[in-house]
């Protein structure tokens, strides 16, 4: 498969997945968007958000995978990592505006994901996750298309999610075999 085609299905999973995802939070109201379209989603927005999203993971992924190992990755591997996002999401739902509790409720989601395959690479890519993640949102929430509903710019738990999803954001991205980077060489023969 070419990279481009691998970024494609990167988009892809990133868009359909992350917009099921993202619903939880509009189904639950844990946030709103200015002006839905669909079901109280901005599907306008949210699938090229969330597509987006994954390929810059996936570069990230890539750019990280230069000086430190990936962990290998199997589709069971993929599916844990994939629900324990949804579990992540289903308990900022459950426990909407009970923003204290839902950071402690999503501690062992946390430390299941990193803990149960601790890596530089995966500790890396979560801290940078638990980064960037929020920053991202607090831009595009401050830009007015979407709002945290129970906390003025963003809830406390957003990096703890965050890391969660750096974990399906790496696991697709090193199915995808994006972080293989071929390595230079020179024949010097001649």
């Amino acid at each position: 498969m070419t990279p481009v085609k691998k970024f494609g299905v990167i988009f892809l999973t990133g868009a359909v997945a992350g917009t099921a995802y993202d619903y939880v939070h509009v189904y639950f109201r844990v946030l709103a968007y200015v002006h839905p379209d669909f079901f109280g989603t901005q599907l306008a927005f949210v699938p090229a958000l969330f597509g987006v999203s994954a390929v810059l993971a996936a570069l990230v992924v890539r750019l990280l995978s230069r000086s430190v190992s990936p962990p290998s990755v199997t589709w069971g591997r993929a599916v844990l990592d994939g629900l324990l996002l949804l579990v992540a999401y289903l308990l900022t739902g459950i426990f909407v505006g009970s923003n204290g509790f839902t950071f402690i409720a999503l501690l062992p989601i946390v430390a299941l994901s990193v803990g149960s395959r601790p890596s530089k690479f995966v500790i890396i890519g979560s801290v940078a996750a638990a980064v960037v993640g929020p920053l991202g949102e607090i831009c595009i929430s401050s830009s007015g298309v979407f709002h945290y509903l129970h906390v003025e710019l963003i809830p406390v738990w957003l990096p703890l999610l965050w890391i969660v999803a750096a974990g399906a954001f790496m696991d697709v991205s090193i199915l995808a075999q994006v972080c293989f980077l071929q390595k230079k060489t020179h024949d010097y023969s001649n």
